[in-house]
C-alpha cells in the first residue's frame, strides 16, 4: 500500500523528532479501485505503528533503529533493524526521478489545512508519473519516520524542497495520481497513546530470524 505515495515522496533523514501530532489517524487507500483499504497510523513522540497494512490483523512498528512485524494470527514477531544498507538506498533511491513543487494551493482533509504539492517525473520503467500530495506539518503518513526502513524502499527524491518538508515534520494528508485519488486521511483524532502499543502484545514469541533464511546458496 505504500506505493500509493511512492510519485511524492523523499528519502529523509533517520533522525526521529519528539514534536508533532500524537494519536490516530485513519486512511484509505484507493490503489485497489475495487477493493479500498483501510492503513490506522499511531504516533507517539518517534514512535509510530501501522495497522491495516495487507491481510490479517498483523500491525509494523517503528522507533527509528529498530521495526517490529506483529503477526497476530501467530502470535508472534519478528524484530528486524530499520536502516537499509547503503547499497539498498542506492539502488531504491536511482528507481524513480522528480520534483515536487509547492503549488500555492491549500485544503482541508479530516479537518486538517494542508499545503498541495505537484509531482510529475519518470518511474523506473520510464514511464511519465503525476500526482499531488496535500501535506501538513506534524501531521498525517509520516514518512519522514519510515526513511531508511522498511517502507523507505518505496520513496522517490521529490527534490531538495520537498525533502526539507519532510524532516521538518509534514505528513501526507492526501494523494492523487493522474487525477485520481489514491490515498486519503479520513480520521484525525489527537489524544494519549498508550506506552504497550509500540511492544509486542504479552503472550507473543520472537521469531528466530536465522530459520526464516533457509540454507546458504551454492556456488
Amino acid at each position: 500500500m505504500f506505493l500509493v505515495v511512492a510519485s511524492v515522496a523523499a528519502v529523509a533523514t533517520t533522525r526521529l523528532s519528539a514534536q508533532g501530532f500524537d494519536g490516530v489517524i485513519q486512511f484509505v487507500s484507493y490503489e485497489n479501485a475495487n477493493h479500498p483499504d483501510t492503513m490506522t497510523q499511531i504516533t507517539k513522540g518517534s514512535k509510530i505503528r501501522f495497522e491495516g497494512m495487507g491481510k490479517g490483523d498483523g500491525a509494523m512498528i517503528m522507533d527509528g533503529t529498530t521495526r517490529l512485524i506483529l503477526l497476530a494470527d501467530q502470535k508472534k514477531y519478528m524484530e528486524m533493524p530499520a536502516n537499509l544498507s547503503a547499497r539498498e538506498a542506492t539502488e531504491e533511491g536511482s528507481k524513480h526521478h522528480g520534483v515536487a513543487e509547492k503549488t500555492g494551493k491549500t485544503e482541508v482533509v479530516a479537518g486538517v489545512p494542508c499545503n498541495v504539492w505537484h509531482y510529475k517525473g519518470t518511474k523506473s520503467n520510464g514511464s511519465a508519473e503525476e500526482g499531488e500530495a496535500c501535506i501538513a506539518r506534524g501531521t498525517g503518513f509520516m514518512i519522514n519516520r519510515l526513511s531508511g526502513g522498511m517502507a523507505g524502499s518505496y520513496f522517490n527524491a521529490g527534490g531538495a524542497a520537498f525533502a526539507t518538508e519532510m524532516k521538518n515534520g509534514g505528513g501526507i494528508m492526501k494523494v492523487t495520481e493522474n487525477g485520481k485519488l489514491s490515498l486519503v486521511a479520513v480520521k484525525v483524532q489527537a489524544t494519549s497513546v498508550p506506552d504497550a502499543m509500540f511492544a509486542p502484545p504479552p503472550g507473543y514469541t520472537k521469531m528466530d530470524m536465522g530459520s526464516m533464511r533457509g540454507p546458504p546458496r551454492k556456488p
